[in-house]
């Protein structure tokens, strides 16, 4: 990677300071398209929305973590806030829809993750 950059820093420094104005717009371009919409906060709250009111009221969601790749989500952990506390398992958010990638199935699965959690077993 210290290879490219020294590369990058040598052509860089060939150009004449409005062709190096064009080069950094279009790498803060090239940077912006790879910035999912969605944001972390609107997933989180996307997936506190759902815990509650699919799920239950002592669950909430915690703070996400974005995972690249063909189909980028925002990795969201559900937090146990009562008893003992903390991540029982995760929901995924997709990075360029918000949608909560969700099935008929995940209200039960993170039912039994959270009692797993709260009986100690769980491996997250």
């Amino acid at each position: 990677m210290a290879t490219n950059y020294q590369q990058l820093e040598t052509v860089l420094v060939q150009l004449t300071p409005d062709e190096s104005r064009t080069v950094l717009r279009f790498a803060e371009f090239l940077l912006q398209q790879h910035q999912p919409p969605v944001e972390a906060r609107a997933a989180r709250r996307a997936v506190s929305a759902w815990l509650v009111s699919e799920v239950g009221n002592l669950l909430m969601g915690g703070e996400p973590v974005y995972v690249p790749g063909d189909r980028p989500v925002w990795r969201v952990p559900v937090l146990v806030s009562r008893g003992r506390q903390g991540c029982a398992t995760h929901i995924h958010v997709d990075a360029y829809t918000g949608d909560l990638l969700i099935t008929a199935e995940t209200p039960e699965k993170v039912l039994r993750d959270v009692q797993a959690f709260i009986a100690g077993s769980a491996s997250n």
